[in-house]
């Protein structure tokens, strides 16, 4: 359990101060949008980037006064720990185990990019300060967000489509093959050109590619066979095309493919679930639509207002009329608000995942690195 003192009772809404995700950051804007779409937080301070300059126009941009805008994560803190409820980091993978400690030395409750940490040693050392089903520290796995996926989990779960024993999951990019052939591979952010123990492209895409098997299967991973490759070139040996066939519990197999090397997928993740009673298939381009089919084979489209959706209909995901889709910041916007909701409660609700999933994933990540290089199946 955590070792710290009982947290100080929740503002409405939500105060919270943020490290990183400036508006010269690639998910930033996105960050700040979701979080005030339901008015569930208040962005109130920031160390939004080091660079004075970007800090300046994020503050104006995002409406914190220049007051509380400071040169550091430290100052940052320091300053305004007391006032605040949560810390937001959206800043580089490698900071990410610096800033949470920082903030749980505050006795803050932390939001975090994905992924949470950058390797295997960084989760044993959280998890030993933390609970894996805390309301301390959340992960943001937003396209577990989008209403759709969460209609899949229900059906799921309710056994609409029988036992689920295949699950075909991907996530295929063309930025970097893209970029080297157009040579713009100086638009590359830096610490994306970088393999640890865990392949920058695994902490980047796989992650998510767990979170969604976990998040609608309930699966837990045991053992991996992958391929790993280096097709671009965009840095010497740079991983940035994987395969792997993960045994999941309760005889689940699961096929994950991901990379950033494939010619005319700008973000082609898809999930398809296949069960003894039927299939679901869900295509993040277009997020609104599941393709599903019966224990007969027979094929059809739900969608929002499709007879026996429950969750597609709730009125929180109708921000708008049908025929108007819903997207990526509205389901970013979403998994904020279980977030809040999580926090307030002090407990883990059916729409937030663990801490314990997150380092879940980033074991299941290092193991697909050991299995690629050794050519063996690595056990959980």
């Amino acid at each position: 359990m955590s070792k710290y003192n009982a947290l100080k009772p929740l503002h409405k809404p939500i105060r919270v101060a943020m490290i990183g995700g400036g508006v010269n950051s690639a998910v930033g804007r996105v960050h700040e949008i979701a979080m005030k779409m339901d008015n569930e937080f208040d962005l109130v301070a920031g160390c939004f980037s080091r660079n004075p300059e970007f800090n300046a126009e994020s503050g104006r941009q995002y409406n914190v006064p220049a007051d509380k805008l400071y040169p550091s994560a430290e100052a940052l803190i320091d300053a305004v720990a007391h006032e605040v409820d949560a810390v937001v980091i959206a800043t580089p993978i490698k900071s990410h185990a610096q800033y949470i400690h920082l903030a749980l030395d505050h006795n803050l409750r932390v939001i975090s990019d994905k992924p949470l940490l950058a390797n295997v040693q960084e989760c044993k050392e959280l998890l030993a300060r933390i609970h894996p089903d805390n309301t301390q520290v959340f992960s943001i796995f937003n396209y577990t967000g989008y209403p759709a996926v969460r209609e899949m989990k229900r059906r799921v779960e309710s056994g609409a489509i029988g036992s689920v024993f295949k699950v075909m999951v991907e996530m295929p990019q063309d930025s970097y093959m893209r970029l080297s052939n157009q040579n713009k591979t100086h638009a590359i952010q830096a610490w994306r050109l970088e393999d640890g123990d865990i392949s920058c492209v695994s902490l980047d895409l796989f992650v998510h590619l767990h979170s969604l098997v976990n998040f609608v299967c309930g699966n837990t991973p045991q053992a991996v066979n992958a391929w790993q490759r280096a097709i671009t070139n965009v840095s010497p040996g740079l991983i940035d095309e994987v395969d792997a066939v993960i045994q999941y519990s309760n005889n689940l197999m699961v096929n994950a493919w991901y990379g950033k090397a494939v010619l005319g997928y700008r973000n082609g993740l898809r999930i398809r679930v296949f069960g003894t009673k039927g299939s679901l298939q869900w295509h993040q381009e277009s997020p609104e639509m599941i393709e599903a089919a019966d224990e007969a084979g027979n094929r059809m489209l739900l969608d929002r207002i499709s007879t026996g959706s429950e969750i597609t209909a709730q009125p929180r995901y109708n921000r708008f009329k049908a025929g108007h889709p819903s997207g990526f910041i509205e389901a970013f916007a979403n998994y904020y608000a279980d977030i809040a909701q999580a926090m307030r409660d002090e407990k883990l609700n059916a729409y937030t995942l663990s801490t314990g999933v997150a380092a879940e994933g980033l074991a299941l990540s290092q193991a697909i690195a050991q299995a690629s290089a050794t050519g063996r199946t690595v056990q959980l």
